[in-house]
């Protein structure tokens, strides 16, 4: 059996903060441009924003379409890293601990988007921004929920079973599930059973790989240069199927003959996607082989990402997000598009920093308080 170091390196950690780039680039994309201001025309006559309004196609709106599916690819990442770590057989995984770290993070980042978002809608009214309650705890992040529940299952058996199977009782699961989840009617059928449970199977179906790749290291005679092809592949393939919607969108607009405005639709890529899952293992297989020098910085930055994914997906920073016009820079200057974009990402990485640094003095702080005043109780 090959095996895996299980510690915690550079380069996985470098993954992880690669992902969270992804995942907010992702947000943004999705709740300013493809859910608001493309097709939103409220949104368009606030800003005088609807230049992708005519029946044609435009090429810069390949831009938002090949990140669509980076989001979804970055949740994979995450899922591939905890099974490559946690399917260990030297060791069980902590329930508690984890559970632990996602409630107090999850408590902490509600109460300051609680404060933030106040604080925020006080100083600048005018009915744009979202400001949050406290009761943000119980609908932060569905990710971290889904996250939790895959945890939970490789936990109370799941682990069991992996470590114990071989490759080829392994593989045939593997290759089960992802069938299960993959095809139409299958997978319709898990969803009729109960919501969510094709993106759930999708979970433990990454999980499990992520521990067959330690296990196994079925990858290893693809060369990178071909992963990398296989990820631009997708890509290419994600900006074809936009180009054909569009196509069809625009006949059936001339069709109609209507008078109102043309609304362009970017197409998006749930969790289970073929086109996501492939993106992800390839990039998690990448990273495996590079080499990436050992850096409590990095690997601080990788640690803050749970908060940094807390802090930011929620209607509070949508709307902050939509007091900027996109779609213009979007259809005039691309490359300030980016900039924006990255600019933001920059923001919420240093946010994040900042809030997972005071959560751990703070429960530092805790701790200490309650070791020092269990020393300072009576004896019984």
């Amino acid at each position: 059996m090959n095996t895996t170091r299980t510690t915690r390196s550079s380069n996985i950690e470098l993954l992880r903060i690669i992902a969270m780039i992804m995942i907010i680039a992702f947000h943004i994309i999705d709740h300013c441009v493809v859910e608001i201001q493309l097709t939103d025309l409220d949104s368009m006559a606030r800003f005088n924003n609807g230049l992708f309004c005519s029946p044609a196609f435009y090429r810069n709106l390949l831009l938002p379409s090949a990140i669509m599916p980076m989001g979804p690819a970055g949740n994979a990442i995450f899922l591939l890293i905890s099974g490559f770590y946690r399917v260990d057989p030297s060791k069980q995984f902590d329930l508690s601990g984890i559970s632990l770290k996602l409630l107090t993070q999850t408590a902490f980042a509600a109460v300051f988007l609680t404060l933030f978002s106040f604080f925020c809608v006080f100083c600048s009214p005018g009915g744009f921004l979202k400001p949050l309650s406290i009761q943000v705890f119980n609908n932060m992040c569905w990710f971290v929920g889904y996250y939790f529940l895959v945890t939970l299952i490789a936990r109370l058996f799941l682990n069991r079973y992996l470590l114990s199977w071989s490759r080829k009782e392994y593989l045939t699961f593997l290759l089960v599930l992802l069938t299960a989840a993959e095809l139409g009617w299958s997978g319709r059928l898990m969803e009729s059973a109960a919501s969510g449970l094709r993106v759930l199977a999708t979970g433990v179906f990454l999980y499990s790989l992520g521990g067959f790749i330690r296990r196994f290291r079925p990858f290893r005679r693809i060369h990178a240069i071909h992963l990398w092809l296989t990820i631009l592949a997708m890509f290419l393939l994600v900006n074809f199927s936009f180009y054909n919607v569009t196509a069809v969108n625009i006949e059936a607009y001339l069709q109609k003959a209507s008078e109102k405005p043309f609304v362009q639709t970017i197409s998006k890529y749930p969790n289970y996607s073929m086109v996501v899952l492939v993106i992800g293992v390839c990039l998690f297989e990448i990273f495996l082989r590079i080499r990436v020098r050992q850096s409590r910085i990095l690997n601080y930055i990788a640690a803050s990402t749970f908060m940094i994914y807390l802090i930011h997906d929620n209607k509070f920073f949508y709307s902050l997000w939509n007091l900027q016009d996109w779609i213009t820079p979007l259809y005039r200057e691309p490359v300030f598009f980016l900039l924006r974009l990255f600019a933001w990402v920059f923001i919420l990485f240093a946010l994040g920093i900042l809030l997972y640094t005071l959560y751990r003095v703070l429960g530092r702080g805790i701790s200490r308080s309650l070791i020092h005043s269990g020393e300072d109780a009576p004896n019984a």
